[in-house]
């Protein structure tokens, strides 16, 4: 199962949610890759130097032969994970055409039609390809939020991408605090139990949401990565 993460802005809530679903879907007992397009993280070794359980295999998207990199990874995991980044990347497009699920955190106060265009737009292509992906959207506020106004600006945003749907659970500041080297909120439950709490009702959302269909043939895959570069 290959579930993306992915939003427009710099803000670090995608990689605080696809570290927290990787770290749940691993006690769950599957095996997990995370997987990223960035080139800077330290979390894995970090994670893996403090003997943090449970181990998180993490892998380089990079920016060849991504396909080809899927494909080889399915056989050995059970679930990847990918931080797909802000950027519209050949990569980007590449994972949008083979998830199963697309999650995207966003925040009304911090909703930039201009800005977000792009994404809502690259969404809405990505089904063209990949007609069995779904689209959930995450409101992320801070401590006393959302007002009015944000729950407005984040449904009207959600109606922009065709047949998306918006979680009901609200991440309150999920980015807030540093738990520890390589560790994440699910890792600190009993220091933060209302975060950790957020978390885990995401992740029941983000896996009860996940169509129990086949992933995208190669070769649709393949057609999607030639159209799209």
């Amino acid at each position: 199962m290959i579930i993306a993460i992915v939003n427009q802005h710099s803000n670090p809530d995608r990689t605080v949610i696809a570290r927290n679903l990787a770290v749940l879907r691993a006690r769950s007992g599957r095996r997990v890759c995370l997987m990223s397009t960035a080139r800077d993280s330290d979390w894995a070794s970090e994670r893996a130097t403090a003997a943090v359980r449970p181990w998180i295999d993490t892998r380089q998207v990079g920016s060849r032969a991504v396909k080809t990199r899927l494909a080889a990874l399915r056989p050995l995991f059970n679930d990847i994970l990918i931080d797909a980044g802000t950027r519209d990347t050949e990569e980007c497009r590449c994972v949008l055409a083979s998830a199963r699920l697309v999650v995207v955190p966003v925040r009304g106060s911090e909703i930039d039609l201009d800005c977000q265009y792009r994404l809502l737009a690259r969404l809405n292509a990505a089904r063209a390809f990949n007609p069995g992906m779904r689209v959930l959207f995450v409101t992320v506020c801070g401590a006393a939020g959302p007002d009015v106004e944000e729950r407005a600006a984040v449904l009207a945003h959600v109606a922009r991408v065709h047949d998306a749907s918006l979680a009901n659970v609200v991440l309150h500041q999920p980015a807030a605090h540093d738990y520890g080297s390589g560790r994440c909120v699910c890792d600190a439950e009993t220091c933060d139990p209302e975060a950790a709490g957020e978390m885990h009702a995401l992740y029941d959302e983000v896996y009860a949401t996940v169509p129990k269909l086949a992933l995208p043939p190669a070769a649709q895959l393949g057609a999607a990565h030639a159209l799209w570069g």
